[in-house]
């Protein structure tokens, strides 16, 4: 290849984390990239898949993040990655990826990578996401480009490499990164794993990959503009819970959301009245004694009783059943009843759709968010 040799860390080094930035799409794009450098097995068998042909090693041009010149609209294009290279046959080929994880589809991006390789000979675009439903959206539009377009799923991506890393160290570690990350092969919940998870702590791996396929693969719009900030987000396991935090100024009003799967800290009954069980949980919390806690408790209690129409089991600050006095919300519906459906996908869908019922039943109209607005610094 014509690159000089790869150093990931030097690559990964201009995402480091700063002004309020989350390069974690940036982050993944860099360690892939390297693995196509490293690993020549992998290399070899992806871009045959694409281009149909081996290419010439010494010929291969693998660059993230190359400014080129839209003329057409007279701006910069920065195409995630950019692959320029030399068929076996002797032919030359352009290839443009465009990564996401957590973004979502934009096919006016994709348009405007077909016009820069317009006319160029073997022109491909690929577009790379661990959202199935862009996914399928992104292969609707092939028809509309003038270069051959290809659309590949993360999971993907991970079982090429998973089969194809017995020999690449750094391939093997972004397989455990990507499986970790909930961008390998769906694995949904079933029955019999929820029932026996007690023995096995695997399932607790199980929950953070559903929280970080929830986090970075669904929309949330339906929360307040303060939580929607990147920055403030992560899947934490701790308390009892794997769940996404969604951090406010302070740590008073913060929201957690995921799955609980002991009560012992939350001092809770699980939903179904039991105390070994898991549940999906959208929790408010807040120190006992903060100005301001007496306005959300009030705000809260207007909106519960819309709040239990969604579905689930409610507890207030002060009501009997909540006996964390840093709990001021906190809904809860039984995991169980969430795996009717085997596919992966569709459980998070309504597990998704019941967070959004809950949040839509809490902030509707403003006030509760104009209570909690009480605990942000001043100035």
């Amino acid at each position: 290849m014509t690159d000089s040799r790869p150093n990931l860390f030097i690559s990964l080094f201009q995402w480091r984390p700063v002004d309020d930035r989350t390069p974690g799409e940036n982050f993944l794009t860099e360690a892939f990239v390297y693995c196509l450098h490293s690993n020549e097995t992998f290399r070899t068998h992806w871009f045959k898949k694409i281009l149909g042909s081996e290419v010439i090693d010494a010929e291969l041009r693998i660059s993230t993040r190359v400014s080129h010149l839209d003329d057409e609209r007279e701006t910069t294009i920065y195409p995630d990655i950019d692959i320029r290279g030399v068929l076996t046959s002797g032919q030359p080929f352009s290839l443009l990826v465009e990564v996401k994880w957590g973004a979502r589809y934009d096919h006016a991006q994709i348009a405007k990578y077909d016009r820069l390789i317009a006319g160029k000979p073997n022109s491909h675009l690929v577009f790379l996401s661990a959202n199935s439903i862009d996914c399928r959206n992104a292969s609707t539009h092939r028809v509309s480009l003038s270069s051959t377009f290809h659309v590949f799923e993360w999971q993907q991506i991970y079982s090429l490499l998973a089969t194809l890393s017995k020999d690449c160290r750094s391939s093997q570690e972004l397989v455990e990164f990507m499986h970790i990350h909930g961008l390998s092969p769906p694995e949904p919940i079933s029955q019999t794993l929820l029932q026996s998870y007690i023995a096995t702590r695997d399932f607790t791996k199980r929950l953070r990959r559903y929280c970080e396929k929830l986090l970075n693969e669904s929309p949330w719009d339906f929360l307040p503009l303060h939580y929607q900030d990147a920055t403030r987000q992560e899947v934490k396991d701790q308390y009892g819970r794997v769940a996404i935090v969604f951090r406010r100024h302070d740590w008073n009003g913060t929201i957690t959301i995921g799955f609980l799967y002991s009560t012992h800290d939350h001092q809770v009954k699980f939903a179904n009245g039991g105390d070994a069980s898991v549940d999906l949980m959208m929790r408010i919390e807040a120190n006992p004694t903060v100005v301001g806690r007496t306005e959300v408790v009030s705000a809260l209690q207007k909106r519960a009783d819309e709040v239990r129409q969604c579905g689930g089991v409610v507890h207030l600050a002060g009501d009997r059943g909540n006996q964390n006095s840093h709990t001021l919300f906190i809904a809860q519906r039984s995991l169980s009843e969430f795996l009717d459906n085997s596919d992966e996908t569709g459980q998070l869908i309504a597990m998704h759709q019941q967070i959004s019922d809950w949040s839509n039943a809490l902030f509707g109209g403003g006030e509760l968010e104009n209570a909690l607005k009480r605990f942000d610094p001043i100035g």
